[in-house]
Parts: structure tokens; C-alpha cells; sequence
């Protein structure tokens, strides 16, 4: 959570680029101006939190879904 009470997950720049076209959060940006690649503020349905934690807790480039 971040200091702002959004929930933030770091994934990879692709998957975040998929979950912002799709409309499930935006980039997260830490008050420097500029959006973080890497990292996304969800803004979707609570039911997308924890499969998306469970993403971000798997190395990146892990090939198990």
C-alpha cells in the first residue's frame, strides 16, 4: 500500500503496459513526475489484489502462471 492507501505492485514493464490498456490501474508515480515504469497502481476490482500479489511475488520471467 502506498502512502496515499493505493495498492502498488512492481510486475514486468509488459504486464503493466497489458494492465493499464485493459483499465486495471495506472502507472504509479512516487511524486517525482515521473510514472515508474514497473509499477502499478491498481484501480480495478479488490478480487484482482491478491492474484496480482501473488504475481508480483514470483521472480520475473518465471514461466509458471
Amino acid at each position: 500500500m502506498s502512502s496515499k492507501g493505493q495498492f502498488v505492485v512492481k510486475l514486468s514493464e509488459e504486464r503493466v503496459n497489458a494492465l493499464v490498456a485493459d483499465g486495471s490501474g495506472t502507472r504509479f508515480d512516487s511524486g517525482r513526475g515521473r510514472p515508474m515504469k514497473e509499477w502499478l497502481v491498481v484501480t480495478a476490482s479488490h478480487k484482482l489484489w491478491v492474484p496480482l500479489a501473488r504475481e508480483a511475488r514470483k521472480p520475473m520471467g518465471s514461466a509458471n502462471p
